[in-house]
């Protein structure tokens, strides 16, 4: 029985919000703009699921000062809307199964990693996104989960900007671009198995 009900697959919402970080915007939470997103997850097992997002944010930034000197103003600010699809590999930290069947927990926490696209604007990008949350069963089919996450880019055009202090290089980490997503996470498993649901 165990094995018959493990795999499934749900449909799902996600809410919250989204901010990047690079010239324009240096620290966490801040600039932040909605986040809204569908998702479906296919569970392989009580461990492992893939799944798949698409959701929607925008960048929404005006009179920012670049340089601490102040010689770098745009006071016509950046505005784009950012588009994300991406293919994610998730691992619960615990047995977790919609529905929930006698091995399996309430929730779990769970890591997660893939490979997207992300484009901002006129400005596109393959993403490594990857992050951490909690999934929780809620009633019968129904699952929520909280989660916070990253996009990897392998541009530093995203907001417009390459390398604007002049010095023909750049950080791996601070001067490229990053996209940030923190939200809820709202699913609906199907009924794949009949004997999975009593």
């Amino acid at each position: 029985m165990n094995s018959l009900c493990q795999p499934g697959g749900e449909l799902g919402v996600m809410g919250g919000v989204g901010y990047y970080l690079g010239e324009y915007n240096a620290g966490h939470f801040k600039q932040n703009e909605t986040y809204l997103g569908g998702l479906y997850r296919y569970n392989l097992n009580d461990r492992f699921a893939v799944r798949l997002n698409v959701g929607f944010s925008k960048i929404d930034i005006q009179d920012k000062v670049l340089l601490p000197n102040g010689e770098m103003v745009y006071p016509e600010g950046f505005h784009c809307t950012v588009k994300d699809v991406a293919g994610i590999v998730e691992f619960n930290f615990r047995s977790f199964m919609v529905r929930k069947i006698k091995e399996s927990s309430w929730g779990a926490p769970y890591i997660f990693m893939g490979v997207g696209f992300l484009a901002a604007g006129e400005n596109k990008s393959v993403s490594i996104p990857m992050g951490v949350g909690v999934k929780f069963n809620l009633y019968r089919q129904l699952s929520c989960g909280i989660e916070w996450s990253t996009r990897k880019l392998f541009t530093d055009k995203i907001d417009g900007l390459h390398d604007p202090w002049g010095t023909g290089e750049t950080n791996f980490i601070f001067n490229k671009d990053w996209f940030f997503v923190a939200g809820i996470t709202l699913s609906y498993r199907f009924r794949m198995n009949r004997e999975c649901y009593f």
